[in-house]
């Protein structure tokens, strides 16, 4: 989750991502595939998939061609920021959906859960074996780069005690993860976030870990043919000032998808339902008492702040060095700009 509140209650910290443009809702639909443990997609999954990138792609256009969005902006940087938040939010999504199963499969988990769920929607993504997908989870990992940033720059404290890991281990770790899986898709990134290549070949073992624990806890959950389906509910509550994304949500039908996923995957014990809400803060949600999955409206302008502010950034400025004891620390680049005093985001925006 991104900040959970309680035991009960896993929430996500997304407070320090960007979100450029409230459309990134249909993406949660690439987890729309039974095989993304399995490494199968049903015609079906892959079509709605195929549907949910034709939305992103005409939001991108909708913006592409209203002033109110494109003042000095090119097509493609209007593209990417759509793009980002879609893979941000997606990312979110798949994450809760990970504490969802936990929870409600009574699924063991040794370590930290929350590593746990970031392993999940990273691994889906991965199976999705698609450019769309790519991007996603791509950008999924940028956002945590970019957040670091941002938290650095504004003087936020960095919280060691946080039951999530520090923005930069959760970014190494997708992206550890990523060319764990698939070397050849994601060397560059890899390149890029200047992760060492000594350790980009441990990745390996990480991924296959990660893959496989994943599929042998899911396979006893998975609905069969003849099985039943659970109804899964969808509800879009009040959206206050949040009415556009709320409106963007309902058009793009990102919960329903989702929910059409669970139903057709998953054996549930007793249902849930898919929220969008406003939550006072940017973040997201499993709720364990009351079986909801929550997305708030917050997380969506948080993106797309951050990508506005930090998006054109280098993921990882300064240069790697080894440190005394034969660690690889990354000394930053010097930098002329003063803090400013804003609100910490961070515990809204943990996953």
């Amino acid at each position: 989750m991104w900040d959970r509140p309680a035991v009960c209650d896993r929430v996500i910290d997304f407070g320090r991502r960007v979100r450029p443009a409230a459309l990134a809702f249909p993406l949660l639909i690439l987890f729309a595939v039974p095989a993304a443990i399995a490494q199968t997609a049903s015609g079906a999954h892959s079509a709605t998939r195929s549907e949910l990138e034709q939305r992103v792609l005409d939001i991108a256009t909708m913006f592409q061609n209203d002033p109110r969005y494109n003042k000095g902006k090119t097509p493609k940087q209007i593209k990417d920021g759509v793009e980002f938040v879609t893979g941000n939010v997606l990312f979110v999504l798949g994450h809760e959906t990970a504490h969802a199963l936990i929870s409600e499969f009574g699924i063991p988990v040794l370590g930290r859960e929350e590593d746990a769920a970031d392993a999940l929607a990273t691994i889906v993504s991965i199976k999705m074996a698609s450019s769309f997908a790519d991007r996603v989870v791509t950008n999924a990992a940028r956002g945590w780069f970019l957040a670091d940033q941002r938290d650095r720059k504004e003087g936020m404290p960095a919280t060691f005690y946080d039951e999530h890991g520090m923005d930069l281990q959760r970014a190494y770790n997708i992206v550890c993860l990523l060319v764990g899986g698939q070397p050849e898709k994601f060397a560059d990134l890899a390149t890029e976030v200047k992760l060492p290549e000594e350790r980009q070949g441990t990745c390996q073992g990480d991924f296959s870990n990660a893959s496989w624990s994943w599929e042998q806890v899911l396979k006893p959950h998975m609905r069969k043919p003849d099985d039943p389906k659970t109804k899964i509910a969808v509800n879009y509550a009040d959206p206050g000032e949040y009415a556009t994304l709320a409106e963007l949500g309902r058009k793009l039908q990102i919960l329903e998808s989702v929910a059409e996923w669970l139903s057709e995957d998953f054996a549930w014990k007793r249902p849930i339902t898919l929220e969008m809400q406003q939550c006072g803060s940017p973040g997201a949600r499993w709720e364990l008492d009351t079986k909801k999955l929550i997305v708030c409206y917050e997380i969506i302008r948080e993106f797309v702040q951050l990508h506005r502010g930090y998006g054109q950034a280098e993921l990882v400025p300064g240069t790697m060095k080894m440190s005394k004891n034969k660690k690889v620390v990354i000394v930053a680049a010097k930098s002329s700009s003063k803090s400013r005093n804003q609100k910490s985001l961070r515990a809204a925006r943990k996953r």
